[in-house]
């Protein structure tokens, strides 16, 4: 099935292209566009980035994952009439939990004294499924991504976006289709957490992958894209 409106990614938390390639190939799209978020030091950044890519007289298709989706719900808050629809991928909308903003104040401050290990196994074990741990097409990918990104592309990104508002009444109100998917074992957007956004969301379709974690776009492409496009064209 083919998309013809133009549809607009934005990746995670030190993610670029290569987060959204495998289900990109799964996916019929004529105007695939791409939010360069890596190259953002602010939240200001992050939404100039969004609107560049998005042409003063059209509406888009907005999918967002992890980080992308606050960006992209922050942005579709503020230029609602250029938004056709918008999918959330593994994003919770209520905002981070007290123990996750205190885990990242902590990662700050080993990021800025150079004692973070990107490669560090538990680093790694909270992002990705258990049955997928040894998948070089995962974890290679987010081993990469972070290797070439760098430390200070994580420290950028953490620091532009923590901690995070409540965006679900905000989304209520914007009374957009709204596409929200979960990994069903995301041990970052919890799965009960995204199924409550969706219950306090009347426009909300949910959607839900199975035998993903947090990483489900590398994880679980071909059902991902199945899940996007079905929302999309409908």
């Amino acid at each position: 099935m083919s998309i013809g409106r133009p549809v607009l990614f934005l990746p995670g938390t030190l993610c670029d292209e290569r987060i959204f390639m495998p289900m990109w190939k799964h996916m019929n799209i004529n105007q695939r566009r791409f939010v360069p978020l890596q190259w953002a030091s602010s939240l200001e950044d992050m939404l100039a980035l969004t609107s560049d890519r998005v042409l003063s007289d059209e509406k888009v298709h907005v999918v967002g994952y992890s980080m992308g989706g606050f960006i992209a719900a922050k942005w579709a808050s503020l230029h609602a009439e250029h938004v056709a629809s918008l999918t959330l991928i593994g994003y919770d909308g209520y905002g981070l939990s007290a123990d996750e903003i205190a885990r990242r104040k902590q990662m700050v401050s080993l990021l800025k004294n150079g004692t973070f290990r990107l490669d560090n196994p538990q680093y790694l074990a909270r992002f990705v499924h258990p049955t997928q741990q040894q998948n070089e097409d995962v974890v290679g990918v987010v081993q990469g991504m972070g290797e070439d990104l760098g430390k200070n592309t994580l420290l950028a990104h953490t620091q532009a976006t923590t901690p995070r508002e409540n965006m679900v009444n905000t989304l209520a109100q914007l009374a957009l289709p709204t596409g929200i998917i979960a990994a069903k074992d995301d041990r970052i957007a919890m799965y009960s957490q995204l199924m409550k956004m969706a219950d306090n969301i009347p426009t909300a379709i949910r959607y839900t992958v199975n035998d993903s974690g947090h990483m489900l776009p590398l994880e679980q492409p071909a059902q991902l894209a199945e899940l996007v496009t079905s929302f999309i064209s409908a």
